[in-house]
């Protein structure tokens, strides 16, 4: 498994915990926002990291159909 792989692995563990967090008892509304700020960063980051693994995968295919 590649690195940004394992990384886009990893935050979209973090974002699941986030999200479980406000179904959860533990919810606090005091604590949402900062929560929700922290899932937003999080979850513009798998996007770029998903946009760079995409724009892999093209480069990678057009190589192979070259050949």
């Amino acid at each position: 498994m590649s690195e940004t792989n394992n990384t886009v692995s990893k935050k979209l563990a973090k974002l699941s915990e986030l999200v479980a967090w406000f179904e959860s008892d533990e919810f606090v509304l005091e604590q949402a926002v900062e929560r929700f700020h922290e899932a937003q960063k999080l979850a513009d980051e798998i996007e770029g990291d998903l946009a760079t693994l995409k724009n892999d995968i093209v480069v990678l295919k057009k190589k192979f159909d070259e050949d």
